[in-house]
């Protein structure tokens, strides 16, 4: 009959109790806390393409033009949702900016930026003295180039550059005081004149 080692047994036995606590009390914690870092990050991120999606629905519906030969009970009732759907946009707008600060501090470098861009500019055309109609296009339009570029495919990523050079050249459209600008050339004709 073989016999027992008892200090193998007992060695072995010391080292797995300290490897044990060594991962239970030191590494486990940490692992734990990124990963409830990463599952935050990842909830944040579905509820700002839900929130984008949430501001999208109601600028579509607004970018649609009323029928002309809607009349009496009809039109009202047209009138009221389009109503109800401005006030959609603009409270769905409103807690997207309460909270920037969470969805921008998932990203990091160029995706922080893009989506305070785009979250800050959704603000500001919300705020401007545009009509509700070109209120809603441009939100509409903005909202769809965000979404590709953050909820687009790995193999769609020629579409996604576009989409952030279409947003970058939205949002400087936002940020033009005079609305739509008459063309250079004409501008040049007029300066030339004076």
């Amino acid at each position: 009959m073989p016999s027992i080692n008892w200090d193998t047994v007992a060695t072995s036995a010391v080292t797995a109790l300290l490897v044990t606590l060594a991962v239970e009390y030191a590494a486990k914690p940490r692992l734990e806390a990124r990963k409830e870092r990463i599952l935050g990050a990842l909830r944040s991120r579905r509820e700002l393409s839900a929130a984008i999606t949430g501001v999208a629905l109601p600028a579509a519906f607004l970018c649609i033009d009323m029928p002309k030969d809607a009349t009496g009970e009809a039109r009202d009732s047209l009138l009221a949702e389009r109503k109800r759907q401005y006030e959609r946009l603009r409270d769905q707008a409103q807690v997207l900016v309460d909270s920037m600060d969470r969805h921008a501090g998932t990203f990091l470098g160029p995706g922080m930026k893009l989506v305070m861009s785009y979250i800050s500019t959704v603000q500001g055309v919300m705020l401007s003295a545009r009509t509700r109609h070109d209120k809603a296009r441009l939100i509409h339009d903005l909202s769809k180039q965000i979404a590709m570029i953050l909820d687009g495919r790995w193999w769609q990523t020629p579409a996604r550059v576009r989409a952030m050079w279409e947003l970058d050249r939205l949002v400087k459209r936002s940020q033009d005081q005079g609305g739509d600008e008459e063309p250079v050339s004409e501008r040049r004709e007029t300066a030339k004149a004076t």
